[in-house]
């Protein structure tokens, strides 16, 4: 009847469940959206939009848990043994290196706060703000104090040569 119209699928509990679990085990979008029986473009809008917070937070479950398992994963291929034949031990080392920058990025783009390169600062404060002594002055005579402290001395003719 209104053929530009198309029904509005809501995500059910199992939905939930689905996305997560295919999130944890790495699984994307797509692979989430055939599970559910739905389109990409409606997995994406449910896992991204705000209308839907269940989904996103069981989305962002998941990729959390699977952050960590790569995390853990990274630890134990950095810490397995190396071939005992020298030239083989060399190209093994190569290997896992692009491994672990690999992961390394995707666990960092996953998990910024956690494993990310950045550090946020946070420059708020609740503690109480120390005012020196001449500002203090400042503020009562309307800034009109001078700092007489850090003002040169006249050069003696001592002092030039």
């Amino acid at each position: 009847m209104f053929p530009h119209m198309s029904l509005k699928i809501i995500p059910t509990p199992n939905d939930l469940n689905i996305i997560r679990d295919i999130a944890q085990s790495g699984g994307k979008l797509p692979d989430m959206a055939k599970a559910i029986g739905c389109s990409r473009r409606t997995i994406c809008t449910w896992c991204i939009g705000e209308e839907y917070p269940e989904v996103r937070q069981a989305y962002m479950a998941g990729k959390q848990a699977y952050a960590e398992s790569l995390a853990e994963d990274l630890m134990e291929q950095a810490q397995s043994p190396l071939h005992d034949d020298p030239k083989l031990a060399s190209a093994e080392v190569q290997r896992r290196r692009l491994i672990v920058d690999t992961t390394k990025w995707i666990t960092g783009k996953l998990l910024p706060r956690v494993y990310g390169d950045n550090q946020r600062v946070d420059h708020q404060h609740s503690g109480a703000i120390t005012v020196s002594p001449l500002e203090q002055l400042r503020q009562l005579e309307g800034g009109t104090v001078i700092d007489v402290t850090t003002t040169k001395a006249i050069a003696t003719a001592e002092d030039c040569f």
